[in-house]
């Protein structure tokens, strides 16, 4: 009877454990990788992951992945391996000196725009997009990527030469963000290995190291077992994959390979505290960072925490009021931390953190709310179907990310698919409680880290550790309020529209589109296209901006939208706004600039209808409110604490000043131009900039359907009131001035001096020589890329900046810019100034132009299948009365154009009758 019982008993209990059993079971499983892309491995350890993917067309994304950063550098060795992924780029068995980047620009291909590379602490990845229906240039493609792996030729010549360039990288870092990073970095690691490995690498190092000694280090770590190849795009995987096998299997390992090791960052449980004092800070800065171990994803449980806590970090967030005060940010060596960042006065630092601590120690103790979390969670699985339903028209270079982070940091990468039944599974079951709980977590007092920032100047207002732990201490004494649910039940509009009509329809087929006019006199420009599944983009402006303000009111003028956007519309506040379009695609925004006012927005087909009526209450029921005013003009104030002692910035306001004319618009921002900002009159200007439905065109660009879309058009965009005669925007004449001009400011110790030159003036605006300016441009950054940086090693990144304008005068500028050591300030002016000439009289050489033409037949292939590229390109066409079919013209006009007809329009154009040269310098140069 006995052995019965007991039988029974544990048949009871077994029964029991069962559900257990297989939950613990399910949530240790390993998550299996996305099977649309296929990963396979050769005899020699390299790896390789390979994904069919049309979006875009014809095109394909190659990275080469190397589990190789500084953090496997001696002390001896700081900065090589960054100086390694340089040298790839300088000459390779098949590709010697810089001809590989000759090879791939004469295909439309640019450096830097679209080959690039990156190291870090643990890994140099490189990025080739290329095009896919090109054979051959497909198979060079994965000849570079073979090249790159393990053929690099590191010609002495070309170290020595590329050292001056790597040296002016860093010098091109220069500045407070640098210096913190170097004190920063050591300290909140726990002064682990990542502490003394930036990439960057020492000047000592820089300056003395070999060729051998590169190569060496290439040799050592560049090898199969520590590689990738990823390729995902329009390409044929079969294939592909017997490329790969036949390229990459003849990749050696050394002999007597070293070991790869691991490094992470562990935490010892202590709190740390550390001042920041450089002469470039006026305010005090607080960076409070509460650190945890970051989670490796690979099964359903690690991916259960993820998402708890990527649903805790939205919460924060939104009380937050998405603010960049509080946020989950992660940091070096396999560590993230919950991080506070507060910039205040002087003086002002006690309240700004005791406030921050409030709202923080009411999550914590409090917790969130369950509509809270729903809330959330609604909006998390509606980002989450929505990237399903453009799972086929997602781009390559989004999909091959998470493969990277696959080979080199071990993460699952699921797939779509997986990911969407995991989130429906994971979200429903995780409780109100566990969200609570981990918000504790986060709030204990360990592993946290304190580092108050300021200049010596004002050193004896930095709080201490004893005393900013006893102002946080103090904000647990108070009283908490309790947490008050809104009913949020309200329609959005207070006013119900009275639709308008539709009083003509025109078909520009060339363009496909439908040009809408309406009985309030507005014009609608629909655009159906089927390049994403579910995207409707939304753009809507008018002739006037900031304008049609008077100087007095300028600052009013230009923040308005801003104040507007902060405060709400119709029946709800900004807050309330972001809780109601919970779960639905609705982003809308209002803009006031110096010459126009409108609307950028991007919604879904079934969202459109909500979309369009918080338009109409922009319009026709925006909200004053001066708790928002007050919080957005405090925030701004906050940014220009340490602006004047950044001597960056103390550069580019001068620069703008000038480039300005003068002009008191252009003049820096300050707390007392803040302080002119006035709530009602800001509401007043931008009634007045929105008051007029016959002034604005609107475009709609994406998969509509044209028939479902026009009534929603006449209920809430025709309903809009229009008043008297469009206005149109006013010149000011806040153009660079003729003449030729020369400034150099002296501010702080940096070695480094800045350098901006300009030339302007009146132009013919047509289709034709927007395009040959265009090839000015573009071939002067090819040659000043190859002169300053790669023959004379003066500058690390030389750029050309063009801009063209119709309205209000037709103008152009081209302002080029470089950074570079305060003695080579004349000699790269020279040098830039030699080459203006060069263009002026030969024009670009043909291989430039040539170079030019491909990357726009490129940029034209690709941007023909983008909403994005179509909403600018139309928004742009009828801000400057251009057709809207020109477009479909621009191959031919594109081929049309030659070295002699742009040399003629560099002689007429580019000046030296108007000529800006504006120089930053050191206070103080070294010898």
């Amino acid at each position: 009877m006995f052995i019965k019982y007991k039988y029974l008993s544990f048949l009871f209990l077994a029964a029991l454990c069962i559900p257990f059993a297989c939950k613990t079971t399910k949530e240790a499983q390993l998550l299996l990788l996305d099977p649309e892309v296929r990963m396979g491995k050769l005899p020699n350890g390299f790896t390789y992951y390979i994904r069919k993917n049309k979006t875009p067309e014809k095109r394909v994304t190659m990275y080469l992945a190397n589990k190789v950063g500084s953090i496997l550098e001696t002390d001896q060795q700081r900065g090589i391996a960054h100086f390694v992924e340089h040298m790839n780029f300088n000459g390779t068995k098949h590709f010697p000196k810089k001809e590989l980047s000759n090879y791939l620009e004469k295909s439309g291909i640019r450096f830097g725009a679209d080959i690039n590379a990156n190291t870090g602490f643990d890994e140099t990845v490189y990025q080739l997009p290329l095009p896919s229906d090109n054979p051959e240039l497909l198979a060079n493609g994965l000849q570079i990527m073979r090249d790159w792996a393990q053929d690099a030729n590191m010609a002495a010549e070309d170290v020595e030469r590329e050292r001056h360039v790597i040296l002016e990288e860093k010098r091109f870092r220069q500045g407070i963000s640098q210096r913190y990073l170097e004190k920063s970095v050591p300290f909140y690691t726990n002064d682990s290995r990542y502490g003394s490995r930036l990439p960057i690498g020492t000047e000592e190092v820089l300056l003395k190291v070999s060729p051998e000694e590169i190569r060496s280090f290439y040799k050592e770590w560049y090898r199969p077992d520590l590689q990738a190849i990823l390729v995902v795009g329009d390409v044929d995987v079969d294939q592909m994959e017997k490329d790969i096998k036949a390229k990459f299997s003849d990749l050696k390992n050394p002999e007597n390979a070293k070991e790869r090791p691991v490094y992470r960052v562990g935490l010892t449980g202590k709190n740390q505290y550390m001042q920041f004092i450089d002469a470039d800070l006026t305010g005090v800065s607080l960076d409070i960072m509460k650190k945890q171990l970051a989670d490796t994803i690979r099964t359903n449980a690690d991916y259960r925490e993820d998402l708890k806590k990527k649903l805790l970090a939205e919460l924060v967030s939104i009380r937050f009021r998405r603010l960049p005060i509080v946020g989950f940010t992660p940091l070096s060596g396999g560590i993230t931390s919950l991080s506070v960042n507060l910039s205040t006065k002087p003086g002002e630092t006690e309240q700004a953190l005791k406030s921050v601590w409030l709202e923080l120690r009411q999550m914590e103790e409090q917790g969130f709310t369950k509509s809270e979390l729903e809330r959330v969670k609604k909006a998390y699985k509606f980002q989450m179907d929505e990237a399903l339903r453009e799972k086929d028209k997602t781009s390559s270079e989004v999909l091959i990310k998470p493969y990277l982070q696959h080979f080199l940091r071990g993460n699952a990468s699921p797939g779509m698919i997986q990911e969407s039944e995991l989130t429906k599974e994971l979200l429903p079951e995780i409780s109100l409680d566990e969200i609570n709980d981990l918000m504790k977590e986060y709030m204990k007092a360990e592993n946290r880290d304190i580092i108050v920032k300021s200049s010596a100047y004002n050193k004896t207002f930095l709080p201490d550790e004893a005393t900013l732990l006893k102002w946080i201490e103090s904000v647990y004494t108070q009283t908490l309020p309790a947490v008050e649910e809104e009913e949020l039940d309200l329609p959005l509009l207070r006013q119900a529209p009275v639709p308008g009509k539709i009083t003509a329809v025109e078909e520009v087929k060339k363009a496909g589109i439908q040009k809408i006019k309406l009985s309030n006199g507005m014009t609608v420009l629909l655009k159906k296209t089927d390049f994403q599944n579910d995207q409707i983009l939304i753009k809507g402006f008018a002739a006037g901006g900031t304008s049609l303000s008077g100087d007095a009111d300028y600052e009013s003028a230009l923040n308005a939208a801003n104040i507007i956007a902060a405060a709400g519309a119709g029946n709800y506040d900004a807050l309330q706004l972001g809780k109601i379009m919970t779960g639905r695609k609705v982003q809308l925004s209002p803009f006031i600039l110096d010459q126009y006012q409108g609307f950028n927005g991007r919604t879904s087909e079934e969202d459109l209808p909500a979309t369009l009526e918080l338009l109409h209450a922009y319009f026709m029921e925006p909200r004053k409110d001066e708790e928002s005013f007050q919080m957005l003009i405090g925030r701004a104030k906050e940014q220009l604490i340490n602006k004047e002692d950044n001597r960056s910035q103390v550069f580019m306001d001068s620069v703008n000043l000038v480039l300005g004319n003068y002009s008191s618009r252009k003049k820096p921002q300050s707390i007392s131009r803040l302080e002119s900002i006035k709530l009602d009159r800001a509401f007043e200007i931008y009634k007045a900039r929105f008051a007029n439905a016959a002034a604005f065109t609107f475009l709609f660009v994406g998969n509509i359907d044209p028939e479902k879309v026009k009534p929603l058009l006449e209920k809430y965009l025709g309903s809009l009131p229009s008043k008297g005669a469009v206005e149109k925007a006013k010149d000011l004449g806040i153009n660079i001035p003729a003449g030729r001009i020369a400034k150099t400011v002296y501010k702080g110790t940096e070695q480094k001096s800045s350098v901006i030159l300009a030339n302007s003036g009146d132009f013919d605006y047509n289709f034709e020589n927007t395009i040959k300016m265009n090839a000015i441009a573009d071939a002067l950054t090819i040659r000043l890329t190859r002169r300053l940086r790669d023959q004379e090693g003066g500058t690390y990144t030389p750029n050309v900046q063009l801009s063209l304008s119709k309205y209000p005068k037709s103008r152009f500028a081209m302002v080029i810019s470089f950074d570079c050591a305060p003695k080579n300030v004349e000699k790269l002016t020279a040098s830039v100034q030699d080459e203006l000439n060069k263009m002026r009289t030969s024009g670009p050489s043909p291989e430039n132009l040539q170079k030019f033409k491909a990357a726009r037949k490129v940029g034209l292939e690709t941007g023909a299948r983008n909403n994005e590229f179509w909403m600018d390109y139309l928004a742009s066409q009828l801000m400057n009365n251009e057709p809207l079919t020109q477009f479909y013209d621009y191959d031919a006009a594109l081929n049309h154009i030659s070295t002699k007809s742009v040399q003629e329009a560099a002689a007429k154009y580019i000046q030296d009758k108007n000529y800006v040269k504006l120089v930053l310098m050191p206070e103080k140069t070294n010898p």
